[in-house]
């Protein structure tokens, strides 16, 4: 009986340790079949530092550039009509797809190009950040700050998040790539299919909460806040 009891025990403990044990699949911890996504970002904060400090400082370049010399913004925005033109003219559900596929194959590239040693996903954030102090300040000139913050804020606390997460994968695999070369020991096919693994699960599902967002939602938004509804 008392042996019986001990082996009882014993079957609990080890019961216990299995349910909580961790397993790495790709490069990512994982516990209780979870991919653990918030010790991935942790890991990569001070690349996400950098990316969003540069991607805020050029939205300030963008908008203080067009406030000086609102010609510049034509250069900026050239060839933004014509992609707006071609979104007008597909339904709702072809939108939400055009602008998920949009965001996610753009911070795709800046990820795995960022193997060119950062010099991608930098140029990414750089550009897109000035393309949107630009629009933000000539939006703001005919319709006020406030129908800026309706038109982007909705499905942007989602969407600008995830594209600056994948700059900052990015940067982190041009800096491994670095330092490679200088004789360090850093697995790269590990780190490049970790990064794979948490774009997947992780910052593609958000871009299409974001494009839902975007396509069903702050449309909404916008024409309540101008009363057009």
């Amino acid at each position: 009986m008392q042996e019986h009891y001990q082996n009882g025990i014993r079957d609990m403990i080890k019961m216990d340790v299995n349910n909580d044990i961790s397993v790495d699949v790709a490069g990512i911890t994982t516990r209780n079949g979870g991919c653990n996504v918030c010790e991935y970002l942790r890991g990569l904060m001070p690349e996400i530092c950098i990316i969003v400090l540069l991607f805020i400082i050029s939205v300030i370049v963008g908008y203080a550039h067009t406030a000086f010399d609102p010609s510049s913004s034509t250069l900026s925005l050239e060839g933004l009509e014509e992609l707006v033109e071609f979104i007008k003219s597909l339904n709702v559900f072809e939108i939400m797809l055009f602008i998920f596929f949009n965001n996610a194959i753009k911070s795709l590239i800046a990820f795995v190009f960022g193997l060119g040693f950062g010099i991608i996903p930098l140029v990414f954030v750089v550009s897109n950040g000035y393309v949107l102090g630009v629009v933000t300040y000539l939006e703001s000139m005919d319709n006020g700050l406030v129908y800026v913050g309706i038109a982007i804020l909705p499905h942007g606390v989602i969407e600008l998040p995830m594209i600056l997460i994948s700059a900052a994968m990015g940067l982190r695999m041009g800096l491994l790539v670095f330092n490679t070369l200088t004789g360090k020991d850093v697995d790269l096919k590990k780190e490049l299919l970790q990064g794979l693994n948490i774009f997947f699960r992780f910052v593609a599902p958000l871009l299409l909460v974001a494009a839902a967002i975007e396509t069903f939602i702050t449309p909404l938004l916008i024409a309540l806040f101008i009363g057009s509804i």
